[in-house]
Formats: C-alpha cells, structure tokens, sequence
C-alpha cells in the first residue's frame, strides 16, 4: 500500500486533463526531467519480508523473542479487548505482526509492558523504539494499515504523544484513501469494509484527543460519518462493530457541540445557545437510549456510557457558566 504516486506524464496523442492545480508539477517534470520526483512502486514494496525481520529491534537483541511473545499474549487478552473488542488487531500472533508492521509490534509491546509491573526496562527500551519508528515514518513514501493501526494504539495508551500520534495517523489514512472506503464497502467492496472499520476507529481516536482538549479535529463530517450506522447493516458485522458505531455516534454529538459554541469556554451564553444546548443534551440522552438498546447484553458498558454522556454534559455546562474545566 502506497501513497497516491506524483502524476505521470501525459501520454502522446491522449488529451491532457484540465486541472490547473496539476499544471506546475507537469511543467516541473517537463522542464527538469526530475523522475527521481516520482515514485517507483516496484523499487521497494513495504510488506515487511525475511530481510526486514532479520532487521528489527528483536533480531538486534533489544528484546528478546520470547518476552515479545509474552508481551503480545497479555495485550491480546487485556489491553486491546479495551478497544471495543479488538478491532485495533487483526494479527493472531507475533510473528504474524513482526512480518507486517515493526511501527505496530513496537506499539504493542510498549503499551503491553507499560502496564506490566516489573518490565520498565523494556518498557523503555521499546517506547524508544517505537518513537525512534514513528519518526521514521514521517517521512516514508510507503505505509501500511498495521502502520495506522500501531500509531492508533500508541495514541490510546501512551498518553505523552497522543495528540502527535493520531494526527500522523490521520494524514497516512488519508493518504491511503481509507475516508473513500466507506461508500465503496456500501457498494460491495468487501476488500473495502475492514478499511471502512479502521477509518471509525481513527475517526474516534482523533476526536477524543482534540474535542476534550479544547481543540477543533482533523476528520470532519460527511457521508460516512453523518451515516455511519448505514455499516452495521453489511454482511459479518459483529458486536464490537456496535460498541465501535456507539462511540462515532457520541463523537458526531460533541463535535456538533464544539462547532456550535466554539473553543471559548468564557463565552457568555445567548437564549439562542441555550436552546441549542437543551437540543445537544436532549440528543446524547437519545443517544444513550439507542445503544442501551442496541447492545443490551453489555450492560455494564452501557451503564459507563451514560455515565459519559451525563459527563459530557456536566462539562459543557459548567465551562459555558464561566467554571474552570
């Protein structure tokens, strides 16, 4: 998987297209002759192969493979079901995850062994690595979805370089088209639904670093956001699908509120900001309804959802009144 190649030139005897926001890049290559400018996808592919394993922080000796296993094995039990069942990971083993993405298995092993006691030198030593990894891919032409899902992970966890980490993995997304995926997994795509799922985790992992934070999100709303539940009706949707769906649902009530009043918690409220206020309350209180409903044999985790929403309330109303957060 690559980010979208820089333009080709135009073939002779084809017409060329009439964007103008093309013409000084084909102008550039024209003139200049610069290939090197574009990418050549056959000169390295970046599925992780026997060479880049030979290559990783394991192989070097910086953690040994059996504590990588060990570590992957409490994650899958533990830390990842806390992401609404597990769609963060699609990998059964290490190995698996080794051979795909060293940004994801660093991720992994970094979050797992943070909350390990007694395992804060490795903690130390692969958090390192996975920053040393995320810097790296910065600047690569080439990502993967294990890339996006590892930053994903980091930013949940590793609450340091939260905000960094998924506004990086918001542009490789992008990049990878996964904000197109939703209406071509409406169309049939099945290859398309998993990427589709993937954007919803990243669409949630952007919005609850910035709406809390004061801060305006990166993903906006459109089609595959304001009809998001349009998913849930595809063939092998599961229940964490539902819980994953519940939370883009409270994320499109927040940012709505966010547009509406703004990142001035000293604001005086109008009449006219009051009734909206009473419109967003009386939608994250139908909110909690629908999804106490819809997934009814969670009870517990509807219960701390509302428990949420009456949060997100509480907090709306206390900083718009002039109280400190």
């Amino acid at each position: 998987m690559t980010r979208e190649n820089s333009p080709q030139p135009p073939v002779p005897g084809e017409p060329e297209g009439d964007s103008l926001v093309a013409a000084p890049m084909a102008s550039l290559f024209e003139v200049t002759k610069l290939r090197n400018l574009r990418s050549n996808p056959n000169r390295r592919s970046y599925a992780a192969n026997e060479t880049d394993v030979e290559r990783d922080f394991i192989s070097q000796g910086k953690v040994t493979e059996a504590e990588a296993v060990d570590l992957f094995r409490i994650f899958c039990g533990s830390q990842n079901q806390y992401l609404w069942g597990g769609v963060a990971l699609l990998h059964d083993t290490m190995m698996s995850v080794r051979k795909s993405s060293s940004l994801l298995l660093a991720a992994i092993l970094a979050v797992t062994a943070l909350h390990v006691p007694g395992r804060e030198r490795t903690f130390d030593i692969c958090y390192a690595e996975f920053l040393a990894l995320v810097s790296e891919s910065m600047f690569d032409r080439y990502h993967s979805l294990d890339d996006v899902r590892g930053l994903c992970i980091g930013a949940f966890w590793l609450s340091d370089v939260s905000w960094k980490l998924s506004g990086h993995a918001v542009r490789i997304a992008t990049e990878l088209n996964l904000h197109t995926s939703f209406s071509r997994a409406m169309r049939g795509s099945l290859e398309h639904v998993e990427r589709a799922r993937l954007w919803y985790f990243l669409y949630i992992c952007d919005h609850h670093f910035s709406i809390a934070y004061g801060r305006p999100p990166v993903i906006g709303e459109d089609a595959s956001i304001s009809y998001h539940e349009r998913f849930l009706e595809l063939p092998g949707i599961t229940q964490a699908d539902s819980r994953l769906h519940s939370q883009v649902g409270v994320f499109i009530i927040l940012s709505r509120i966010y547009d509406t009043f703004g990142p001035d918690s000293g604001k005086e409220l109008s009449e006219e900001d009051l009734l909206s206020l009473r419109k967003y309350n009386y939608d994250l209180d139908n909110w909690r309804v629908r999804w106490e409903s819809q997934l009814g044999k969670c009870l517990a985790t509807a219960q701390s959802w509302a428990q949420e929403a009456t949060g997100f309330q509480t907090l709306f109303l206390s900083s718009y009144n002039g109280r400190p957060d």
